[in-house]
């Protein structure tokens, strides 16, 4: 489950705790998994997907949408037919749009299939994109590329809300074994390509080798640090890095225990020493955030809008490349106990101004503005 859907359903989660009427439009395919659960006050119309690859074309959900009283547009996204749909209703019934890009102008997700997206552009995206009476962005990074792509609509900045980790029953243990002699290197996400995961596992090789050639007294061999590569596979991608491990002779010390739930993951992350997000590009990255409310140092690439990971001390802001993952890596698994549990505090101080609460307030405020009922909100940029 990628991070625009877990964003967007705890943004309504807020929306319906503080009173508005919230409905959620969506399709599926036969191959997506099960729906993210919404909150019990949230309508959710979700309709098949009747063709056309990823764009997934669905008539019955304009047909559900032509019947609904719609007051604001909160799309999440591009290149879809629902979001050819968030425009055309926006545009029809003359209603405010907020319109969320959720990474997909960054430059390097852009390149990634830009040839089906020319055609998608032309047709209706980017009439949409410069329409929306406001963009909303994740990040100041994902802000300064939205300039970059050349919009110049009003920008609200407010990123993902991420509750803080559970404890008691809503946690369960490591879905691996988990030796006290053995340490953990923890990836969590999706297995896919704009991952990074090849360069991981290619860095990961390096550090062992490095370990292995009596460099360090005690190095992170298969004996004493494992890597954990948790989530579900999308395209056959985990059997490409699977037969990558084989390569590069890191069986192991590399484990795929593949998607978890929800207590599953808080566990991972309770039982994890390091967490690396080697992304080509992230707009935001919830399982960073979630990372760090647990106390855990984090390593991520500058794909991602983690700069201030390096200056609060809290992990490493890296190149997208073996080589910068790989020192990254030597570093972390070289430094004591003590020194990775005071970063790991560092990163937990700055994961608390993530608070669902301050998120929630600032998109109500946009709402209200959007509706003419306030002024604009200080979350929202206009340069």
């Amino acid at each position: 489950m990628g991070g625009p859907v877990l964003g967007m359903a705890a943004y309504v989660g807020l929306l319906a705790d503080a009173g508005f009427s919230v409905m959620v439009y969506s399709t599926k395919r036969d191959t997506d998994g099960e729906s993210f659960p919404l909150d019990s006050k949230v309508r959710h119309v979700q309709e098949p997907a009747a063709g056309w690859g990823g764009f997934r074309r669905s008539p019955a959900l304009w047909r559900q949408a032509h019947t609904a009283e719609i007051n604001l547009i909160h799309s999440h996204g591009l290149w879809t037919d629902a979001h050819r749909l968030a425009g055309y209703l926006a545009r029809t019934r003359r209603v405010p749009h907020l319109l969320a890009p959720c990474g997909m102008l960054m430059p390097g997700a852009l390149r990634h299939h830009g040839w089906k997206k020319v055609p998608v552009r032309i047709w209706f995206q980017d009439r949409a994109l410069r329409a929306a009476q406001c963009l909303h962005a994740k990040s100041d990074q994902e802000y300064r590329q939205i300039r970059a792509f050349g919009l110049r609509n009003p920008v609200a900045v407010i990123p993902n809300p991420i509750a803080p980790p559970p404890v008691g029953g809503s946690v369960v243990s490591a879905p691996w074994s988990k030796s006290p002699n053995r340490r953990t290197v923890l990836f969590l996400g999706r297995l896919h390509p704009v991952k990074g995961l090849a360069r991981l596992v290619q860095a990961w090789a390096e550090v062992q080798r490095f370990a292995v050639r009596g460099q360090w007294s005690s190095g992170p061999t298969h004996e004493t640090w494992q890597l954990i590569l948790a989530g579900p596979d999308e395209g056959g991608h985990r059997e490409e890095i699977e037969s990558l491990v084989a390569e590069c002779g890191c069986r192991d010390s590399v484990v795929f225990p593949g998607e978890l739930d929800e207590k599953q993951k808080w566990g991972a992350l309770a039982a994890a020493d390091l967490f690396v997000m080697p992304s080509d590009f992230e707009n935001f990255g919830n399982a960073i955030v979630e990372a760090m409310s647990c106390a855990v140092p984090v390593i991520t690439t500058t794909g991602t809008p983690w700069e201030e990971l390096r200056r609060a001390g809290a992990g490493w802001w890296v190149a997208p490349r073996v080589e910068s993952l790989a020192k990254a890596l030597r570093e972390a698994l070289a430094m004591s106990e003590t020194q990775r549990q005071e970063m790991g505090k560092r990163a937990a101080g700055l994961a608390a101004r993530f608070s669902p609460q301050q998120a929630g307030a600032d998109l109500i405020q946009v709402y209200r503005w959007l509706m003419d009922e306030i002024p604009r909100p200080p979350c929202v940029r206009g340069d």
